[in-house]
């Protein structure tokens, strides 16, 4: 199959629109985040009917995170605690506000996404710090959110996929089976560049393999985790209590699709409820895409309905 038409003539509307910087060869995480704020906003569209949402503050030790709630208005529904994607460097609430309300609306749960602190301004393991901090502090404020209390979820695409996932992890070897299932969007597993896919599609469109390995530099800094390090690699040990149940998304154009397939691969080996939702013809970063892109939107619409099942 080739990518998708309507994801490619995005691609090249955006570039005629906002063609490359001079600097695009060296850019300042500044201005990579200013241009994408820019070209996020294509699509972005109003608020679902159906859906209220508000913004608030999550206050954490030394810290305070922007958040915004996206809800029914009517019912109790589960919450889906969500961490946008971005390399650790770009993105907030406001670039991945309609990706957020579509899973609210689809899956017919709560979505709360989280603006974590970004790199190179606050590199690893801040952001990983910001990701666990904040679902417990959501853990503990179901009841105040009016939202569920017996259920919890995390999503996120990307980088928020990884931050998702290591902070699940975490809080279920503290709290074993609270967080009871996972929609990771295509997310970065590992700090290695060396898949088949990586091989593949290092040059293609919507990331690439020098694009990650930059992003990976603004995220680590002058850190140098260890090997077994799961803030890091989330294949990296065993975790001593279960993982969530964990609905993976794999473009199949994406560098990053055969860690998002080891991971599902690593879930169900520790006696975990894993499925891998192929996302045909479809490259990085579609989720964002799905008013530009029908096959994004269906992808997207089946994979919260199936986790609002798993929820149920």
């Amino acid at each position: 199959m080739t990518i998708d038409a309507d994801l490619l003539a995005y691609y090249d509307q955006m570039a005629r629109k906002y063609p490359e910087p001079a600097d695009a060869a060296a850019p300042s995480p500044q201005a990579v985040r200013a241009r994408f704020a820019t070209v996020a906003t294509e699509a972005l569209r109003p608020l679902p009917a159906g859906l209220r949402s508000e913004t608030f503050v999550i206050p954490l030790p030394g810290r305070d995170l922007r958040a915004r709630l996206y809800r029914p208005v009517t019912g109790e529904v589960p919450l889906v605690v969500y961490f946008h994607g971005g390399g650790w460097v770009v993105g907030d609430v406001d670039t991945h506000g309609t990706l957020a309300a579509f899973l609210a609306q689809d899956g017919e749960v709560a979505v709360l996404s989280v603006d974590y602190r970004l790199a190179p301004e606050h590199p690893f393991p801040t952001p990983v710090d910001d990701a666990r901090e904040a679902l417990a502090w959501a853990a503990e404020q179901r009841a105040r959110l009016g939202v569920r209390t017996d259920r919890l979820a995390v999503a996120g695409d990307s980088a928020g996929g990884h931050l998702a996932a290591q902070a699940a992890a975490w809080f279920n070897d503290r709290h074993p089976g609270t967080v009871g299932a996972q929609l990771l969007i295509y997310p970065v597993v590992q700090h290695r560049f060396d898949t088949p896919s990586y091989e593949r599609l290092a040059d293609g469109v919507g990331l690439t393999r020098d694009e990650m390995r930059w992003y990976w530099r603004m995220f680590l800094g002058d850190a140098e985790p260890a090997a077994n390090d799961v803030r890091v690699n989330l294949m990296a040990e065993a975790p001593r209590h279960p993982l969530p149940s964990t609905l993976v998304i794999a473009a199949e154009y994406d560098p990053l699709h055969d860690e998002a397939v080891s991971y599902a691969e690593f879930v169900a080996r520790t006696g975990a409820r894993a499925e891998v939702v192929p996302a045909a013809g479809l490259t990085h970063s579609f989720a964002r895409l799905q008013p530009f892109v029908p096959q994004a939107r269906l992808v997207m619409h089946d994979a919260a309905k199936r986790l609002r099942d798993w929820l149920a």
